[in-house]
C-alpha cells in the first residue's frame, strides 16, 4: 500500500509507492515502506534539515518556507514560492521588491531605507536621494572654546553646509568643515563665530516672504514700535533739538548751537563716516559722567593737533593720563621713551633691531662713571634666588652668581682667539700669578713631562733644581737606574756620556762598588809556609788566603773582586853573637815536709829560685817583600800569582 505525503496545506504532494524512494519533489529523499535500507536517507534526511541545506547553491527542489543557508553570502535564506529570499534583516534592491509586514527595504540605488507595516511603506531616511545628496537638518554637538558641549542643528541642502541654528552664542574649538571664519576675530588664525539663531554661510542667504513681527520692529522687553516711530531715508526728515539729516546724498547729521553748526556726522568720501568739527581751533570732548561729575574721556586739541585721555592739555600727539594697555601689536614709528621707576615686559619673545642695548644711559642726564653703574647688568628673577650678571667696579668686570656654560663646540675667546674648549686650554695661557690649584686630574701633560695618576714621564732629560732642600717624606726612591762609571765605559769600549759624580747611587750599585772594590793590606806571613816559605817559590799563599778570608770574607765579595797583598817574611832573619855569661845561683830554703806514714813533721832542704845573667847577641833583620794577587770565584778566594819583590 502506497503513502500519500500532503503538504502542509494539504495539497498532495506525492504518491509514494511501497519499497520506493523519491528523490525528485522535495530535497529530501521520501521512503516508501519496506525500503530495504532505509536508515541511511532517513538519518541524511535530519543532518540536512539540521544544515538547512548549507550550501554555496540553492536546492534544486524548495518548498515555499524552505530554508537554505548560502554559504557563499553566509546569510540564511527562506523560499518565498519565486525565490529564495533573506530570512532576517533588510532587504537591499535598487528596485521595491514584494514586502510583507515587518520587512526592511534599502534602497541602494537612492540609498535610502524604507519599512512595510503592512499596509504603506514608509521611509525611514535618508530624506534626500543619492542624486540628491546630502539635503536637510542634522542634529550635531561641538565644543566650544571653553570645553562646552554645544548642541546645534546643521542645514544641508544638495550636499553643501547652508546654515547653523544654535540656542547660545559661542566660538566651536575646532572649526567647522563648510563654516566661514569670524572675519572681526583677532586671533591668528581666525576662529569662527556662532551666534544664537539662525547663522547662514552665505551672506546673501535671503528668508522670502513676510512675517507678521517684520511690519514693525519689537524690543527685548516686547514693546513694538511701527513706521510712525522711525525717520525717513528717502526723504529729508528732522526730529526735535538740533540733529539732523539734511541731505539726500549721505548721512548729514549736524549739532551745534542755535544756527551755529559746531559738528556733522556723515559718510565722507570713500564711504568713510566721520565727525567732522566744523569751527576753526575748537577742541572736542568725549565725556563722561562718574557720580555728579564729568570728565573729559577724550580731549581733542584741535590748534596743536593732540588727543588726551582723561587728559584736558595734552603735552604729545597722544597724551594718557592713566595706564594703558593694547590687547594687539603696537607699532611705534619713532623712539620710544619710559619715564618711570619700573618697566614690566610680559611677553615670550623679545626682539630688538638694534645690535647694542646700552643700560645706565639716562635721557637727557649726565653718564654716570664706573662706580655710579657698580651691579649695572641683567638680573633673571627666580623663586629659588635670582640669577644676575652685573659689572662689578671694584675689579672692572662682568661678574655672574653663577656658572658660566657654553655649548658643545663653542669657546672662551680673549682678543679674538680661542682661549678655553670643552677639553683644552690654550698653551698661550700663561698663570703670571701662579696657579692656585686644580681640581683631580686624570693626567697632565706641560711642555715634554707627563703625570698620569703616580706616574711622572719626560721624554727629555728630567731636571730638579730647587734652592734648598729636597725632602722625601722618609720614603724610598725606587727604579733608579745604576750608573756608569768611567772605567766600566773605558772598559765596554764605549763613549763615556755619563759621569758618577753628580748621579745618585742606587744601594744596589754602592753594594756592588764596595764589593768590586780591590782589597788592598799588607800581612806579616814570617812562620807561615803553606805552601813554602820562600816566596820565590809562590810563598806560603794558602795561609794568606786564610787571613784574607777572615779580613774580607769571599762570600760578602762580588765575583771578580780583587785583592792585592804586601806580604812581608822574616823567616831568613840570622842572629850572630849571642853572649851568655854563666853566672847561675842558687838559694835554699828549709821547709817541713809532712811524711806518708803520719809521723813527726820533717825539716827538707829545697831550691827557692835560679837566676841567669843577662844575655846580649846582634840580629840582622833582613825582610822578604812580594805582592800577592788574588780574585774571587765561586764565592772563594783564588790565588792568582805572587811576585817577588827586590
Amino acid at each position: 500500500m502506497s503513502y500519500k505525503i500532503n503538504k502542509t496545506n494539504g495539497d498532495l504532494l506525492v504518491d509514494l509507492v511501497d519499497g520506493d524512494i523519491d528523490t525528485n519533489s522535495t530535497d529530501i529523499t521520501l521512503i516508501g515502506r519496506n525500503y530495504k535500507g532505509f536508515g541511511e536517507f532517513l538519518n541524511e534526511n535530519s543532518v540536512k534539515m539540521l544544515e538547512n541545506f548549507a550550501s554555496s547553491s540553492a536546492p534544486g527542489s524548495p518548498l515555499i518556507g524552505q530554508l537554505w543557508y548560502d554559504t557563499a553570502e553566509e546569510r540564511l535564506k527562506i523560499y518565498t514560492g519565486d525565490t529564495f529570499r533573506s530570512a532576517s534583516g533588510a532587504v537591499v534592491s535598487q528596485s521595491q521588491p514584494n514586502l510583507v509586514q515587518g520587512d526592511i527595504w534599502v534602497d541602494s540605488l537612492n540609498n535610502q531605507m524604507y519599512f512595510y507595516d503592512g499596509a504603506d511603506i514608509q521611509l525611514v531616511g535618508p530624506s534626500y536621494t543619492a542624486s540628491q545628496n546630502r539635503t536637510g537638518m542634522e542634529a550635531g554637538t561641538v565644543i566650544d572654546d571653553n570645553g562646552t558641549d554645544q548642541v546645534i542643528v546643521y542645514l544641508y541642502i544638495g550636499g553643501t553646509l547652508t546654515g547653523i541654528f544654535s540656542r547660545f552664542e559661542f566660538r566651536p574649538r575646532l572649526n567647522i568643515v563648510g563654516f566661514p571664519e569670524d572675519p572681526n576675530d583677532v586671533r591668528t588664525p581666525k576662529r569662527q563665530l556662532i551666534k544664537a539663531g539662525f547663522n547662514p554661510v552665505n551672506s546673501g542667504f535671503w528668508y522670502r516672504g513676510t512675517a507678521e513681527s517684520s511690519r514693525g520692529l519689537v524690543s527685548d522687553s516686547g514693546e513694538e514700535f511701527t513706521e510712525a516711530n522711525f525717520m525717513k531715508t528717502d526723504r529729508d526728515t528732522s526730529t526735535t533739538g538740533s540733529v539732523s539729516i539734511k541731505s539726500a546724498t549721505g548721512l548729514g547729521l549736524e549739532f551745534g548751537l542755535s544756527d551755529t553748526v559746531y559738528g556733522v556726522l556723515k559718510v565722507a568720501q570713500n564711504y568713510v563716516t566721520t565727525l567732522e568739527m566744523q569751527q576753526a581751533n575748537r577742541d572736542f570732548a568725549l565725556r563722561v559722567k562718574r557720580g555728579n561729575e564729568f570728565d573729559n574721556a577724550l580731549y581733542v586739541k584741535a590748534s596743536q593737533q593732540r588727543i588726551g585721555i582723561f587728559n584736558n592739555a595734552p603735552q604729545y600727539g597722544l597724551d594718557v593720563n592713566s595706564g594703558g594697555r593694547f590687547v594687539g601689536d603696537l607699532l611705534v614709528e619713532g623712539n620710544f621713551t619710559v619715564n618711570g621707576d619700573t618697566t614690566y615686559i610680559s611677553t615670550a619673545t623679545l626682539e630688538v633691531e638694534d645690535k647694542n642695548i646700552e643700560l645706565a644711559a639716562s635721557n637727557g642726564q649726565a653718564i654716570l662713571d664706573d662706580t655710579g653703574i657698580d651691579g649695572a647688568g641683567i638680573t633673571v628673577k627666580s623663586t629659588d634666588g635670582d640669577k644676575v650678571f652685573a659689572y662689578n667696579a671694584s675689579n672692572n668686570s662682568w661678574t655672574s652668581d653663577i656658572d658660566i656654560s657654553l655649548s658643545q663646540g663653542a669657546s672662551l675667546l680673549i682678543d679674538g682667539v680661542s682661549k678655553i674648549t670643552d677639553n683644552r686650554i690654550d698653551n698661550s695661557i700663561i698663570f703670571a700669578e701662579g696657579l692656585i690649584s686644580i681640581g683631580k686630574l686624570n693626567d697632565l701633560s706641560v711642555d715634554q713631562i707627563t703625570i698620569d695618576n703616580a706616574v711622572i714621564r719626560s721624554t727629555d732629560p728630567l731636571q730638579i733644581q730647587s734652592t734648598g732642600k729636597i725632602t722625601v717624606n722618609n720614603q724610598k726612591i725606587d727604579g733608579v737606574a745604576t750608573p756608569i762609571s768611567k772605567k766600566a765605559a773605558a772598559q765596554s769600549g764605549g763613549t763615556l756620556v755619563e759621569d758618577t759624580d753628580d748621579h745618585v747611587s742606587t744601594k744596589g750599585y754602592v753594594d756592588s762598588r764596595f764589593k768590586d772594590e780591590p782589597v788592598v793590606t799588607s800581612l806579616d806571613l814570617t812562620g807561615f809556609s803553606d805552601p813554602v816559605i820562600d816566596f820565590n817559590q809562590n810563598g806560603p799563599y794558602n795561609d794568606a788566603i786564610g787571613l784574607l778570608d777572615y779580613m774580607y770574607p769571599a762570600s760578602e765579595k762580588a765575583t771578580g773582586t780583587e785583592a792585592r797583598i804586601i806580604a812581608i817574611s822574616y823567616s831568613s832573619t840570622t842572629v850572630t853573637g849571642i853572649d851568655v855569661t854563666p853566672g847561675l845561683s842558687k838559694s835554699t830554703v828549709s821547709v817541713y815536709v809532712d811524711p806518708d806514714d803520719s809521723s813527726t813533721p820533717q825539716l827538707e832542704t829545697v831550691i827557692s829560685d835560679i837566676a841567669f845573667s843577662p844575655v846580649s847577641a846582634n840580629a840582622n833583620l833582613v825582610p822578604q817583600r812580594a805582592t800577592m794577587d788574588f780574585v774571587v770565584d765561586g764565592g772563594a778566594w783564588t790565588w792568582v800569582g805572587t811576585t817577588v819583590l827586590n
